[in-house]
């Protein structure tokens, strides 16, 4: 028996000796280190001095060119002006200002957007004027409604409401929209000093050409 118990490594101790099981290991991962990893990654996360770091700014892109910056600018100033001249007389008569008289249909050339001619008259004044709206050259020689800014206008406009507002509304998102691409075009978002301040010259010189466009037709 006693042979037995030596070879398995477990030897009875003798009588009257103190019985030593030898050094114990903790398991790995045991339950407590598991549950203190856990409380302590709740604690980190409910702290709220404690915030997510935040990624660092963007890498800065480099300024335009001087070349491409004015090119973009000429190109968008452009189209503001245009945009502005064409659908500032529509917004006046929209908002009702303007006067109202004959027209007489005096030539229509052909084409997908034929351009008319006719002498207006409100019976202060009378004037020969381009002719927008609701004509076309089956309409020369007939006298028409129509209604213009005033004495000093090259245009008066036929047709009602309705044409009014498809012909300005169009034309200034487009503009807002010219406005956007004139602050991309010009290189301001790109400037390392000054950013806002170029920025701001963008918008004010649309707003300016707006002013102007809207004075002219008055």
């Amino acid at each position: 028996m006693s042979r037995t118990h030596r070879a398995a490594g477990t030897e009875t101790p003798r009588p009257g000796a103190q019985w030593n099981p030898g050094p114990q290991r903790d398991p790995i991962g045991s339950q407590t280190e598991g549950m203190d990893a856990i409380r302590a990654v709740w604690e980190r996360t409910g702290d709220p001095g404690r915030r997510p770091a935040r990624p660092g700014p963007a890498p800065e892109r480099p300024p335009k060119r001087l070349a491409s910056a004015l090119f973009g600018t000429l190109v968008c100033a452009c189209l503001l002006m245009f945009l502005a001249w064409v659908s500032a007389p529509a917004v006046w008569m929209t908002m009702g200002h303007g006067h109202g008289g004959t027209v007489t249909v005096t030539s229509c050339s052909g084409g997908f957007a034929p351009a008319c001619d006719g002498v207006f008259s409100t019976g202060a004044w009378t004037k020969e004027l381009r002719l927008t709206g609701e004509v076309t050259a089956a309409d020369v020689g007939r006298e028409l409604p129509a209604r213009a800014t005033g004495p000093d206008t090259s245009s008066a406009y036929v047709g009602g409401p309705g044409g009014l507002l498809l012909r300005w509304a169009p034309a200034v998102a487009l503009y807002m929209g010219c406005g956007f691409a004139l602050v991309a075009a010009s290189g301001a978002t790109r400037l390392y000093e000054g950013r806002g301040a170029a920025i701001g010259l963008c918008w004010a010189a649309t707003v300016a050409v707006w002013l102007a466009a809207m004075g002219f037709a008055w």
